[in-house]
């Protein structure tokens, strides 16, 4: 038997007394226990009542409202829209003296944070105001969670850190400045994200104000009214919350996807059909009644007898709820147009496995390859099998497992039925809790493990029947030779963590592993109580909730457990918390549930009050009640002369543990950061009215959409977003700045372009980071620096210095991570420092997408003896000291991209081929290259996060993967094609390039590139797609290649894989010979036509011309002669009354027609000279 725990010394549950007491009754050391807690009590509370007196205790108030509701007291909106509203045009078309483009097109969010905040004992329009009157800004930062499916969405930390801008209210005001005020920043959006924390801080002036985090999410399960009325598509809600729904109801698991689903919902509420749901993290909540047909389809195969309406089982993913009544099974898909791009949402609840008896749901905490994952457990005809469901992009889908047979089969067992079933993504391995029921003996449990790849079972480990005897040891390793007392083991459940591989099996014990094989019995948890369901922080923190609602605490990595309710450090917290006119306890309470959230414990409790009753989110300060608990377990009476002493052990090994030397976070956090500031009004009292806060919407969105935007392949000269933002404003700033100082800027409002960007150079602060990503063999390097308790130095006989003060470290995947720590012992300071170096092995994972399948990993870093033991007292209250869990994240970090650069490029193929000839029609996005040329391509490894870019220096394959004569007519390749186009080894007379370089492959299929090769010579054989291209100009031919860069497989100093896919524009391309020859042939006939035609044209000209004067003047005659015998016909008429005159002016007439008609005749023999002469 291997046994472990505290040795009489160590153990805390130990009190150290004397030997012998004097002779009398006992009731004298009670006494003085209940006085040491009423003094305890007593002074905690007058403490705390000083420290009050000079620092009030200030909260953040944050709301949402709409675009309409800015500026009007008592308005909230919920987050239903997620489209930008209209343009902002009108708002920012005037202004003509702004950095801002006129061009371009400035959205608006449709929704503004309102921030306030409120001290004990004065009202917050006071607060507000007396803030703002001493400088007070309050800080929002904005923190978008990356999205499910990283094949729809790319992989990404961002956050918005923006400046509030101050706002009177609208309402009438008899004070000359301002009443009630608030302060807005713009609500961003961003596509694939529908979970959003905001974190609201001070700039360090006015009242000391902790920094605040809110849950701010969209909810998709709401939906508009003809009235504009917000009702939510599940069902209806319920205004009334009946005592009954919630006093004395046991409490219940709230499931969910860990930091994915921006709605969450509880069901439970007996003999209805009901839930409740809440957008905020319980910080409000509403119960809603389903609209489920709540039929029972119970029949000889379904072993299920009663009927209720209660909603048992449910569970929250990102867009998707599922709830179980009875053996029925519903889910909702939400409407999500930032994550579906689409109005696909459910119309109704749909139910699902119809014809399977459900007897319950098992969640699964984590998603993985872009698909969240759900699992149903069967009774009845299908017991043994699991029906395992996939949701990708709000679609369900569910399929059988194990495949081919029953786990009873795969176990050969005749009757069995699976109680709990937990699913590991990084393995794809389904562990399940198997209960046989064997006629012949008890039933037993067993964990089956299931390989979802090889359809393959196996039987991980079997569970005692009874439990282990501890022997008053703390945990005990079961082995299989101990001995075990008379109490049936009773599983009830499985959880799993992955950061740390730690398997729990749960029920009226409770059992541990790191390997699912050995198994260790935490021997603290009473036999007698059965554990209800587990709560897990994955930063190394448990919380147990037991059948009669007790609460414990467990550390992992430690086997101490500890009843945090009830307890006597319970009813200290309380009383002291009814001292302070707590609204948050009341004698008659009953917990809902019990859940972490950033790392903290909360409990959602219905409390009742002078008959009323109200849902209530509170904090359970865990090592406040750690710590009220020492001082009965940590006490020493000694006998001094003729009384009894009472004295208390501080079991801390030090007095101040710090942390120092951390690095710049960003790059391990991996946390792209934005700033923006509002405005600067001109206003004399400084407040922002409606433009002004429009134009600040304007310029978030606008932000945040280069930063979309700036994901291209194609490399800018600059590595920032904002830099096309500013890049032709820049020489203006001074004239801005000059105007704003003049008060002459148009509607009042400055733009100052350096308080829009992207901050690359964020400080530590003083804490380990959430979680820490590690590429191929990078490390994380930190210190400890710790002050020893008392004098625990001390020297050793070999003249080394030796300290008390140990520091542990445990690994969760030894194969994959390697811990050196470093101790250097300050004698002077009577202090020991820590150097602790975290590295990547290199061992444990191949190459992947920036993001994608990240291996989850976690390493403990704890001060021996400090468990439970050591706390700090901040302004944000008790901090438990001594173990620190640093969850890690191994493969490519994501924020990191492969570009092509297309600046050096074009430099460096000028530079080699000695010129550089462009395509007409310059495309400045996408320069062209010549074929005939040597192409020298070079690509650069961005960080977006650290604002690093450097050049590509490992190997690549380059591949034309598509193509086409324009980039409208691109068309994908299929694998044979790229093999053909590509392949060195192709004997198809297919290839597009070759090279010179002679690194293939392992398979010599492709060429290994790297930014040292001899370049790329362009060859369109005759079977390759490019080949015989038709020009659709007088220009030569042109060809749009798509083209993948690749280093997986063939570069091996990082876990990236790094894919590039972009449009390479190819001009001058040549015409295959045949077609050549045609053009030619054509050209030389119609060459040889339009020269014949020029000859003929030539020869024929003067004749011609000759000729056509000749029908002209014979025209003209004709139509002289015509005109006269016209003239001489009609003059007869009236040469009755001429007499003599009329007679001789005729004749006169008729001699000259004669000549002019002979002169006529002769004009073609001389007509110059007749001209002349006329």
């Amino acid at each position: 038997m291997s046994r472990g725990g505290a040795t009489g010394g160590g153990s805390s549950h130990v009190a150290r007394c004397p030997a012998m007491y004097p002779a009398g009754p006992a009731w004298p050391r009670l006494r003085i226990l209940r006085a040491l807690w009423a003094l305890l009590a007593v002074l905690l509370a007058s403490w705390r009542l000083w420290a009050f007196q000079y620092i009030q205790e200030c909260t953040w108030q944050v709301v949402l409202n709409k675009f309409e509701t800015v500026g009007k007291n008592g308005m909230s909106d919920r987050f239903f829209h997620q489209q930008p509203v209209a343009t902002l045009d009108s708002v920012f078309s005037p202004l003509v003296d702004a950095p801002t483009d006129q061009g371009e097109k400035y959205l608006s969010f449709p929704y503004y944070l309102k921030i306030n905040y409120s001290c004990d004992g004065e009202s917050s329009e006071a607060q507000v105001r007396k803030g703002h009157l001493t400088g007070l800004k309050p800080v929002v930062l904005v923190t978008f969670q990356s999205p499910v499916n990283f094949h729809h969405w790319k992989i990404e930390q961002l956050q918005i850190q923006m400046e509030a801008a101050p706002f009177r209210s609208e309402e009438q005001c008899t004070a000359e400045q301002v009443c009630v005020m608030s302060w807005y920043t713009p609500m961003p959006i961003k596509n694939g994200s529908v979970l959003m924390r905001v974190d609201v801080s001070s700039n360090g002036l006015g009242p000391f104000i902790p920094t605040k985090r809110f849950q701010v999410n969209i909810n998709g399960f709401l939906q508009k009214q003809q009235d504009n009325t917000l009702h939510f598509t599940v069902g209806n809600e319920i205004f009334n919350l009946i005592p009954r729904y919630f006093m004395n109801v046991p409490s219940r698991p709230l499931w969910y996807t860990v930091d994915q689903a921006p709605v969450l919902i509880l069901g439970g509420i007996p003999e209805e059909k009901s839930i409740l749901l809440t957008d905020t993290s319980f910080k409000d909540s509403f119960l809603v009644e389903l609209n489920i047909d709540s039929c029972w389809v119970g029949s000889f195969y379904c072993p299920q007898t009663i009927f209720t309406a209660t909603i048992y089982d449910a569970i929250a993913t990102e867009s998707t709820l599922f709830i179980r009544q009875n053996q029925l099974v519903y889910y909702f898909t939400g409407t999500y147009l930032t994550l579906h791009e689409s109005n696909h949402g459910s119309g109704s609840w749909v139910r699902v496995l119809a014809n399977e008896c459900i007897k319950s749901l098992c969640p699964v905490h984590f998603h993985s390859n872009g698909s969240e994952y759900i699992m149903a457990l069967t009774s009845g005809k299908r017991e043994g099998y699991v029906h395992f469901g996939t949701i990708t992009d709000g679609h369900v889908s569910f399929q059988v497992l194990p495949k081919q047979r029953s786990v009873c089969e795969g176990i050969q067992v005749f009757n069995c039925s699976i109680t709990w079933a937990v699913f590991i993504a990084g393995d794809y391995i389904l562990l399940m809790l198997v209960e046989i029921q064997d006629p012949t003996t008890r039933n037993y449990f067993q964990v089956v493990s299931y390989d979802l790849v090889s359809d393959n079972l196996v039987i991980l480990y079997t569970i005692p029947e009874f439990i282990p005897d501890a022997r008053g040891l703390e945990f005990l390793m079961i082995l299989g030779t101990e001995s075990y007392t008379n109490f049936m083991m009773v599983p009830k459940g499985m959880f799993y963590n992955p950061y740390n591989n730690l398997l729990f099996i749960w029920g009226n014990f409770l059992l541990q592993s790191y390997n699912n094989e050995n198994f260790i019995y935490l021997a603290d948890f009473p036999k007698d109580q059965s554990i209800k369901y587990l709560v897990n922080s994955f930063h190394g923190e448990t919380a147990i909730v037991t059948e009669t609602e007790e609460i414990w605490y467990l550390l992992e990595g430690s086997y101490r457990m500890y009843r945090l309710f009830p307890s006597k450090a319970w009813e200290v917290h309380v009383s002291l918390q009814v001292m302070q006119q707590s609204s948050f306890y009341t004698h008659i309470e009953t917990m809902v549930t019990l859940f972490y959230e950033d790392r903290q414990l909360y409990q959602l409790v219905y409390l009742m009050n002078g008959g009323q009753g109200r849902l209530v989110k509170r904090l359970v300060p865990v090592e406040q009640l750690l710590m009220y608990q020492q001082p009965g377990s940590h006490y020493l009476l000694e006998r001094r002369r003729n009384h009894l002493t009472l004295s208390f052990t501080n079991f801390c090994p030090f007095t101040v543990m710090r942390l120092r030397d951390l690095p710049d976070p960003q790059i391990y956090t991996r946390q792209e950061r934005y700033r923006a500031h509002p405005p600067r009004v001109l206003e004399p009292s400084g407040f922002h009215d409606q433009n002004s806060l429009a134009v600040y919407q304007g310029l978030v969105y606008y932000l945040l959409f280069l930063h979309s935007k700036y994901h291209k392949p194609y490399a800018d000269p600059v590595h920032d977003s904002t830099w096309r933002w500013w890049k032709n404003k820049k020489v203006d700033q001074d004239y801005y700045f000059y105007l704003a100082s003049n008060l002459q800027s148009a509607s009042n409002v400055y733009i100052d372009m350096a308080s829009y960007e992207k901050i690359y150079d964020l400080k530590a602060e003083h804490e380990l980071p959430e979680r820490i990503y590690l590429d191929k063999g990078t490390s994380y390097s930190f210190s400890i620096f710790v002050t020893v308790r008392g004098h625990s130095l001390e020297f050793q006989p070999e003249r080394e210095l030796r300290s008390k003060v140990d520091l542990g470290v445990v690994l969760a995947d030894a194969d994959c991570i390697e811990v050196v720590v470093n101790q250097k012992v300050l004698i002077n300071r009577n202090s020991v420092l820590f150097w602790v170096t975290l590295r990547d092995k290199m061992s444990c994972f191949d190459q992947g997408l920036s993001g994608h399948h990240l291996m989850k990993t976690s390493v403990l870093v704890k001060v021996v003896g400090a468990v439970g033991h050591c706390f700090q007292n901040t302004h944000r209250g008790l901090h438990m000291q001594g173990n620190l869990m640093i969850p890690l994240l191994i493969g490519c970090p994501p924020g990191k991209r492969l570009a092509f650069d297309i600046t050096y490029t074009v430099e460096y193929n000028r530079l080699q081929n000695k010129h550089y000839f462009d395509c007409v029609h310059v495309d400045p996005e996408m320069p062209c290259f010549l074929f005939r040329d040597t192409f020298y391509p070079f690509f650069l490894i961005q960080d977006l996060v650290t604002g690093e870019s450097g050049s590509f220096q490992g190997s690549y394959v380059f591949k034309v993967v598509g193509g086409g004569p324009t980039m409208d007519t691109v068309m994908e390749y299929s694998e044979e094609e790229i093999y053909r186009f590509n392949s060195p080894l192709d004997k198809t007379n297919s290839l597009i390039w070759t090279t010179k370089n002679t690194t293939t492959t392992k398979d010599s299929a492709f060429n290994i590139m790297t930014h040292q090769s001899l370049g790329i010579e362009w060859l369109c054989l005759e079977n390759s797609p490019c080949h015989d291209t038709i020009p659709h100009s007088i220009f030569a031919p042109e060809f749009f290649f798509k083209v993948l860069v690749s280093n997986r497989g063939v570069d091996k100093s990082t876990y990236c894989d790094h894919q590039l896919i972009f449009l390479l524009h190819i001009h001058g391309l040549p015409l295959s010979a045949k077609r050549a020859l045609f053009i030619l042939m054509v050209s030389f006939i119609v060459f040889i036509g339009l020269v014949t035609l020029y000859i003929i044209f030539c020869l024929l000209l003067p004749p011609m011309v000759k000729a056509c004067n000749i029908l002209r003047w014979k025209i003209n005659n004709i139509i002289t002669s015509e005109s006269y015998y016209t003239y001489k016909s009609s003059s007869r008429i009236f040469s009755a009354t001429s007499g003599t005159k009329s007679r001789a002016s005729s004749s006169i007439s008729s001699s000259v027609s004669s000549k002019v008609v002979e002169g006529n005749q002769e004009v073609p023999e001389e007509p110059l000279e007749k001209q002349s002469i006329t």
